[in-house]
């Protein structure tokens, strides 16, 4: 079973709750050797009005804005008791905020990124590309969009399985991976893992033309085909067929019911880092579920280093 060594979680500028720190914290506490990097990326335009400050102006200016930042860290480890933690500060001068996250990642040893949810309306969404969608489909490692809750001892734990991907070996390989990442969720909080499938009935256009089809049997057959997958993956992995769910639908709306039917603490998910314009309109399965749930949600990309 794995265990984090590295974390790196994004503080975010003005904020009073850090509950992305609070939550790198809790996770570090069950392992004593982990190590957080607690990073904000910042950048203000008014250090660079070159044609209003000179060179040590602008220089002033900005160092006075980086100690500032780095005082606010300080100040948010103070509240949540951190002091004596193992825990490093960072400031990135950098007007790509994801930019600076990633290329931080890429240039560390880091194996688990947190970021506290922003909230999001359907306008910004349609606009531009949120900031927590970018890190969910750039990031190199695990990422959790924590929200603003506490651990809840023994709280259930939601993992999303899928059995669609017409790649059969990186399908495996994921599905393991969020059962990896789940276990260790698992041991942390103590609380009881989850299986749930979408089954998703969509009926090819040449059965529609067979005399007698008949839609309901086909999706009667696609569950019965997903729920014998997912039991046997269950018990492989030692999981109680009781804690696994099959449900016909779309995967955003099975896992976001399913969650608030089991108060899960904590949702896991595969990343199809869906990307350009479609990605844009449409999303990824993962970024329509972390604006919907109440829960944290760790997404695991398939491009992982």
């Amino acid at each position: 079973m794995r265990k984090y060594k590295h974390i790196l979680a994004v503080v975010e500028p003005g904020s009073e709750k850090n509950t992305a720190l609070a939550r790198a914290l809790e996770i570090a506490s069950f392992s004593p050797d982990t190590r957080i990097t607690a990073m904000i990326a910042m950048y203000d335009f008014s250090a660079e009005l070159t044609s209003v400050l000179d060179v040590q102006t602008q220089l002033d200016l900005k160092n006075k804005l980086v100690t500032a930042h780095e005082q606010m860290i300080e100040q948010a480890m103070g509240k949540l008791n951190a002091e004596h933690s193992d825990i490093d500060c960072k400031i990135v001068w950098q007007r790509s905020v994801t930019r600076a996250i990633v290329d931080e990642i890429n240039a560390g040893d880091y194996d688990l990124l947190i970021k506290v949810a922003d909230n999001h309306d359907l306008p910004q969404k349609l606009l531009y590309t949120p900031l927590d969608w970018k890190l969910l489909r750039y990031s190199p490692i695990p990422v959790i969009i924590a929200k603003e809750h506490k651990w809840t001892p023994g709280a259930n734990i939601l993992v999303a399985i899928n059995f669609d991907d017409e790649d059969l070996k990186a399908q495996r390989l994921m599905n393991l991976r969020l059962l990896r990442h789940a276990q260790q969720i698992s041991t942390l909080t103590g609380g009881a893992i989850h299986l749930v499938n979408a089954a998703v009935p969509i009926t090819p256009s040449t059965l529609v033309e067979i005399p007698g089809f008949s839609p309901d049997l086909y999706s009667e057959a696609v569950y019965s085909q997903s729920s014998e997958k997912l039991v046997l993956f269950a018990k492989k992995h030692r999981i109680p067929e009781s804690n696994c769910h099959i449900c016909i639908g779309q995967p955003d709306d099975v896992i976001y019911h399913q969650a608030k039917k089991l108060n899960a603490n904590f949702i896991l998910i595969g990343n199809s880092a869906r990307k350009g314009v479609v990605g844009n309109i449409i999303g990824n399965v993962c970024e329509q579920i972390t604006d919907d749930v109440d829960c944290d949600i760790m997404v695991i990309s398939k491009n992982l280093r």
